[in-house]
């Protein structure tokens, strides 16, 4: 009975060990995904401004935008 006692702990350890790097990657996971919306929402940020600049210089330069049509 003793063998599988500890054939049992040792299972067992296994498992927590198993969940333990689960639950940390967990952790890691949900950490990236808040780094991935802070860095998206910059970058919304960052497009925007630059797309007013482009309007910006393309009517102080009298250039047409990419999106009118010239007929």
């Amino acid at each position: 009975m003793s063998k599988l006692s500890d054939r049992c702990e040792e299972r067992k350890n296994e498992a927590q060990a198993l969940a333990d790097k689960f639950n940390a990657l967990n952790d890691q996971s949900k950490k990236l995904e808040a780094e991935k919306a802070q860095v998206l929402e910059q970058f919304n940020i960052k497009n925007s401004q630059y797309a007013e600049l482009v309007a910006l210089v393309q009517e102080e330069e009298g250039v047409e935008t990419p999106s009118e049509v010239v007929e």
